[in-house]
């Protein structure tokens, strides 16, 4: 599995990708850039490029925090709020879940070009001299 983050200008979320291999497939394509549009439930955004997936992965509705793809548009989403009433959307594929608060993004409006990348480990040593 692989940690990403993704940038909101000085806003970062941190979530971890699963090991599907759609999934594998996204981080893969890391570092990237994708323009991200806020609503009340999400970011979400047409992925510049296309990703693997089975019919079996694909599926409805979403929990908070999860990362999808949704092959049929060619979306990413950053689904922060209403899984309540998520399984009214279909053509999810789910790439990951956010690790932390999810209220940071309910703070955000507007849209982002949202820089994606791998997270950097710190080695202990690394640490050490922190």
């Amino acid at each position: 599995m692989t940690a990403i983050e993704m940038h909101f200008d000085d806003v970062v979320v941190t979530a971890q990708l699963n090991d599907s291999t759609t999934a594998r497939a996204f981080a893969e394509q890391l570092p990237c850039e994708i323009k991200l549009c806020g609503c009340d439930i999400d970011f979400c955004g047409s992925i510049p490029f296309a990703l693997p997936y089975q019919e079996k992965q694909v599926g409805r509705g979403w929990r908070n925090g999860d990362v999808n793809y949704n092959p049929g548009g060619g979306w990413f989403a950053v689904l922060y709020a209403d899984e309540e009433n998520s399984m009214r959307y279909g053509d999810q594929v789910n790439l990951g879940h956010i690790e932390g608060d999810l209220s940071v993004l309910k703070e955000l409006q507007g849209s982002y070009n949202v820089r994606i990348e791998a997270k950097q480990d710190v080695s202990n040593e690394e640490y050490e001299q922190l």
